[in-house]
């Protein structure tokens, strides 16, 4: 079972307004991340942060980035007896230019019961829903000498042995994010991959 989930819980103070929904060629960010999501055949798709949305996850730990969403949804699955070591596709919500292509190539270079990341890039990554990820990021945020690079998600993506895929053949494009408004207004000039 292949289980994904869009990171949009974030403040978005850097943009001014809500990252998520924003608009790009004629729908919101979020919408846009889901129906990727969507696209890869995942059968449980989730929404890090936005516990209004019909599939949304409620931050525990509000404002404490990617790991504290991986947390939210890791004690999720645990509440549903569903931390069975399956792939968890990870993309945050300001990421536009990533294309199906492309996460099909992250998915196809993972290796069962390991992360998952194109080596020169932290997200999009996979991640294991694990008991033993779970227990992990537990400790690191009830440990509170656990700070910055230790409960960072290229901590969290060494802990699961994340396996290096070769991203020689994907554009960089892809990977940018889009955090303040002079980033946002460069999209414009962006020509779409297929």
């Amino acid at each position: 079972m292949l289980r994904a989930a869009v990171l949009a819980g974030g403040k978005s103070s850097r943009m001014g307004q809500d990252k998520a929904l924003l608009q790009w060629q004629g729908e919101s960010l979020l919408q846009g991340a889901l129906k990727l999501l969507q696209a890869t055949g995942a059968q449980q798709v989730f929404v890090s942060g936005r516990p209004e949305h019909a599939l949304g996850v409620v931050d525990l730990l509000p404002h404490c980035g990617p790991p504290g969403a991986v947390l939210s949804l890791l004690s999720c699955l645990h509440e549903r007896a569903q931390l069975d070591g399956a792939p968890m596709l990870l993309i945050p919500v300001d990421m536009p230019l990533l294309t199906l292509p492309t996460l099909q190539k992250l998915l196809t270079g993972a290796v069962a019961g390991r992360g998952a990341r194109f080596r020169n890039q932290i997200f999009p990554c996979i991640l294991p829903a694990s008991e033993s990820l779970y227990l992990h990021v537990q400790q690191l945020f009830r440990d509170e000498r656990h700070l910055g690079g230790q409960r960072s998600l290229r901590a969290l993506l060494e802990f699961t042995q994340a396996e290096p895929v070769d991203d020689a053949a994907v554009s960089l494009q892809e990977f940018r994010n889009f955090n303040t408004p002079a980033q946002w207004q460069s999209l414009g000039n962006v020509v779409p991959s297929i």
